[in-house]
């Protein structure tokens, strides 16, 4: 649980290793586990949102959907206090890193992401790490609404992986690989701009009632579909 690390020294901000994602992945996607954990990528889609979003969210509210992506209820069973303390360890860590890099050093902010080969082709596989952060912001999806609705373009091909008008829209549009990496570059510049967007001191979350001030709507993305995570 949570509380098992509530007493550990100060979380490093270093970030995880190869040897330490692919022992985080293990973990999560163990047959023995809980039903519905996320795998890395998600799990960096979802960090990446709730260190982004406008108000704090507490670990102890969205580590329990790590583990259980649809009711946030299951956990995992630890085979000891030095486990429970090793994974949770690896996730605030990942956590923190993302917090200070975004922070501090937007410019070095890398996103953690799968990939396949197609025809001697690397084709990054977006749709998970678009779902932990759709997720991420599910967590207060109200107070996401000044980006949705000011900035929709930033969450735009989020968007289009997670909902159902989203993949509606997808199936419609024609298969184009430049396309989708043009699609899947342009993540990683949006979460820049959302996180120093809901930094900014300006921002404040809106309260209940409360209507965003108008500004230009930027054009919605318009981009071809790719194979999701379960496709050929």
């Amino acid at each position: 649980s949570w509380r098992a690390c509530q007493n550990a020294p100060m979380i490093s901000s270093a970030p995880l290793t190869d040897a330490e994602m692919k022992r985080l992945d293990e973990f999560l996607m163990r047959e023995d586990g809980p039903a519905d954990p996320m795998d890395v990528a998600m799990l960096d889609g979802f960090l990446t949102a709730v260190v982004s979003g406008p108000k704090l969210v507490m670990p102890s509210e969205w580590l329990r959907w790590v583990w259980d992506t649809e009711n946030g209820q299951e956990s995992p069973e630890f085979n000891s206090q030095q486990e429970a303390q090793e994974i949770i360890g690896l996730i605030m860590r990942h956590y923190q890193h993302l917090n200070d890099t975004l922070t501090h050093a937007p410019q070095d902010y890398e996103m953690y992401i799968m990939e396949h080969t197609h025809e001697g082709r690397v084709i990054p596989i977006i749709d998970e790490w678009c779902m932990g952060y759709y997720k991420g912001m599910a967590l207060d999806l109200k107070a996401w609404s000044p980006v949705i609705m000011l900035h929709p373009k930033w969450t735009g091909t989020i968007v289009l992986y997670v909902t159902d008008e989203g993949w509606d829209e997808l199936k419609k549009l024609p298969t184009d690989l430049d396309a989708h990496q043009a699609r899947a570059d342009s993540l990683a510049e949006s979460v820049r701009q959302i996180h120093a967007f809901l930094l900014a001191p300006p921002f404040q979350p809106m309260a209940p009632g409360e209507t965003p001030p108008m500004q230009r709507r930027p054009e919605p993305c318009r981009s071809p579909p790719t194979a999701g995570r379960n496709d050929p």
